[in-house]
């Protein structure tokens, strides 16, 4: 580091990280206080100076949320780094004392005392040493169980390379041991049933697990016991789950087959033969993903044998595998470039003076810089082994290859990236296809599609864009297949407007589709039957007045059809049109008469100016009911005027006339009950021949009364003569019940009126039945 971290000097919590302002600033407070006291220390006094002008920048630092948050990540990183430097030393030391075959409890004191550890954490680091060994130590046994057995001369062969005695490794293998391939003609192994392995490895891909043995979290050489009990707590544990979801449906499931396949050595023998042969499988498809027009570049070859390698092979093994399975697919190894000898020997020469000169000091250098250069490899594998993710191996790997010039280990690291991005692709990939079978198997073929088309879009190297488009074509094709066999049936047995919609979605999804003839041929013949249709449509349409539906049914067989009958449709389109026009007209003038409130004469005018300027318009009908209820509404608002008027006019007649019922008065001296509003008041400007004033009286119900009549003269002298009198607001001439016929250049009919020549002079007046009169409606209790 540069200089030293904050949060390390200021005593502060970095896991997790302090971001409290308060506490930041009371450790920076207090460091300041004690730096101050020992500013003038003999021995500290100059350092403490150094961290006394770094304040300012400390207090940018910690109070700056971006720089604070990077200042947390480098002491979390300085830390680690610190221990991983001294697991490293310490696992050194252990490498070395167990050389001799074992460690003794005296050189566990030892290490404690020199690590200044625990005796348990040097125990525990020990058994880790020695459980990392027997893993590879089970992997190189795992994957020559593929056969079926293992012959002694690979068991000695693995005994020599881990460094431990034969017997050591023979009770780790769990299949037969034959002396060589020549006993295995008489020996027969049973494979796993393949409808059960596959149903394992179906259930172990919903989990996320690789074998049923990392399903119960034990290793491959648990004895059998153990797998039995394991099995068994774990099937009880999901069965009692409230949650059925997916994962614990699978976990019950492999747990059933965990309890079958390891109830003896000979179905666990053949569970373990199946599953070394599925990691020889799943090196074949990375041999084959990384054959790239059928040559496999140097670099993948390398990737290739580290995984071979991490399987359990050695390299030697690996590099034979993989180059006799090219030679079966008649795949092209490239062989790696040759070095420029040329220019390596001219450079040699031109500076022979020097290298004999500094031979001594390069010498050295040359060896202490290989030795760093191997230890700092050796950390960056240890450190990238222990990631889980092949994301974080990458990243750790790339920055070494970028802070380090060319040497013999960076080779190595390219090669390991290369083989982990190939590892990585080939299970994307493998997932990717696995999901859309599953998808598929459930005749989901649009998710299937989008799955396919997402991932193309996202982008896929050459080979895997190649099998995916394949694919899709394969399942358009399925689509186009599905979608045919539903519009088939619909042509049977659908109405016209479910054909025709159906038939135009097919040509929109499958323009080019294998059955477009056929398609065309049922919209060809169904002409008739979809006028008929048509027709049918526009008769209900019309009816209700729903132009825009009538014109684009008429539109929608004109698109498709050129006949007659779509001949007959375009010269009903205009008067379609012409409605449309109008229903946005009269929707237009509604909404001008809205505007004009409670003035209903003045929106009945605009309806009346537009019957005047267009009389045979579609909406004249419409306009004209429009008029009547503007005018209805009008003459109520008269009448409640009026009313109110005359309400208060009745307060002067000293309680006299009364209103018991909303709009009639109660004479309290004759009992007789009177309409409040005359026919002037209820309908202005109208004149009442003698007839029409009886018609009148009928339709009145006034208060709820149905019994209205016309009163006799008497009647009316009696509210009008006798003070407090009935109020007017003018002079009136009423019509009475007397009338007699009387001739006079003709018969004519004589009504007895009460008229005034005043509000207050009134007499019996002889009228015409057919002059203008009023009506005072009158009833009896």
């Amino acid at each position: 580091m540069q200089r030293e971290n904050y949060y390390i000097l200021l005593e502060l919590s970095i896991n997790p990280p302090e971001n409290d302002p308060e506490i930041i600033e009371k450790a920076i407070q207090t460091k300041k206080v004690e730096w101050s006291r020992l500013r003038n220390h003999p021995t500290k006094g100059l350092q403490i100076q150094k961290f006394i002008n770094m304040i300012p920048d400390i207090k940018n630092v910690m109070r700056d949320e971006t720089l604070r948050q990077e200042e947390a990540q480098a002491a979390a990183d300085f830390i680690e780094t610190g221990k991983e430097s001294k697991i490293s030393e310490i696992d050194g030391h252990i490498d070395i004392l167990m050389g001799k075959g074992y460690i003794a409890k005296e050189d566990i004191v030892r290490l404690a005392e020199i690590h200044g550890l625990s005796q348990s954490e040097i125990s525990d680091r020990i058994a880790s040493k020695k459980n990392a060994k027997y893993t590879r130590i089970d992997q190189q046994i795992g994957l020559r169980m593929g056969k079926g057995y293992i012959t002694e001369d690979e068991l000695i062969k693995i005994s020599k390379k881990n460094g431990m005695v034969a017997d050591e490794i023979r009770n780790r293998i769990r299949c037969p041991i034959l002396k060589d391939e020549k006993e295995a003609k008489n020996l027969a192994i049973r494979p796993l049933d393949k409808s059960i392995e596959k149903a394992i490895n179906e259930n172990l891909n919903i989990i996320g697990k690789r074998s049923l043995y990392d399903f119960l979290g034990l290793i491959e050489n648990t004895e059998i016991k153990r797998l039995q009990e394991t099995a068994g707590k774990k099937k009880r544990s999901l069965a009692s789950t409230g949650k059925k979801d997916a994962m614990v449906t699978a976990g019950v499931t492999l747990a059933g087959h965990c309890l079958t396949i390891f109830k003896n050595n000979e179905t666990r023998i053949a569970y373990d033969v199946s599953l070394a042969k599925a990691k020889l499988s799943s090196l074949d498809s990375d041999i084959n993903i990384a054959a790239i027009n059928n040559k496999i570049r140097h670099e993948y070859f390398d990737a290739l044998v580290k995984k071979a390698m991490e399987f359990g092979m050695d390299k030697e093994e690996a590099s034979s595998y993989i180059q006799s399975f090219c030679q079966k697919k008649k795949y092209r190894i490239e062989k790696p470039p040759k070095k420029n000898h040329r220019l390596f020997i001219s450079i040699a020469v031109s500076a022979l003076a020097v290298i004999v000169i500094a031979a001594g000091f390069l010498i050295f250098s040359k060896i202490h810089h290989k030795i760093a250069l191997k230890s700092e490899y050796q950390e960056l594998i240890k450190k990238t082994d222990a990631q889980t993710e092949p994301d974080q191996k990458i990243r750790l790997l790339k920055k070494y290859v970028s802070t380090h010039d060319t040497n013999k280990h960076s080779d190595d690291v390219k090669n390991r990236i290369i083989q982990i991005e190939l590892q990585t692709n080939s299970k994307k990939f493998n997932q990717i296809l696995k999901q859309a079978d599953q998808i598929l198997e459930e005749q989901k073929l649009d998710d299937a599609l989008a799955l396919y088309n997402r991932h193309l879009a996202q982008g896929l190297n050459k080979e895997n864009t190649k099998t995916v488009s394949q694919k899709v074509q394969d399942i358009l094709s399925l689509i186009e297949k599905r979608d045919f066999e539903e519009l088939s049936t619909v042509a049977l047995k659908g109405e016209p407007d479910q054909k025709i919609n159906i038939f135009h979605n097919y040509f929109e999804t499958h323009p080019k589709g294998k059955h477009k003839d056929q398609v065309q041929a049922f919209i060809d013949e169904m002409s008739g039957e979809y006028f008929i249709y048509a027709q049918k449509k526009l008769a209900f349409y019309e009816k209700h007045e729903k132009w825009e539906e009538c014109l684009r049914i008429c539109e929608s067989y004109i698109d498709i059809y050129d006949n007659s009958n779509s001949d007959q449709l375009k010269q009903l389109m205009p008067k379609y049109q012409e409605n449309i026009r109008n229903e946005m007209i009269y929707a237009s003038l509604i909404e001008k008469t809205e505007k004009q409130g409670t003035n209903y004469d003045v929106a009945a005018q605009i309806f009346k100016d537009y019957l005047e300027a267009y009389p045979e318009s579609s909406i004249t009908e419409k306009i004209q009911q429009e008029i009547k209820r503007l005018d209805d509404l009008n003459s109520i608002q008269i009448m409640n005027q009026a009313t109110n008027a005359m309400r208060l006019k009745f307060v002067a007649t000293k309680g006299r006339f009364i209103e018991k019922h909303p709009g009639v008065i109660t004479d309290t001296t004759t009992g007789l009950m009177w309409c409040m509003i005359d026919s002037d008041n209820a309908m202005p400007d109208t004149c009442l021949t003698y007839e029409q004033g009886k018609a009148y009286i009928k339709t009145l119900t006034t208060g709820g009364f149905t019994d209205w009549r016309l009163p006799s003269p008497e009647e009316l002298a009696g509210i009008f003569k006798t003070p407090p009198a009935f109020p007017v607001n003018r002079e009136k001439s009423y019509w009475t019940s007397e009338s007699y016929s009387g001739y006079s250049d003709g018969w004519q009919i004589q009504v007895a009126t009460f008229s005034s020549e005043d509000s207050t002079l009134w007499d019996i007046v002889r009228k015409n039945a057919l002059e203008c009169g009023a009506v005072r409606a009158v009833r009896k209790p």
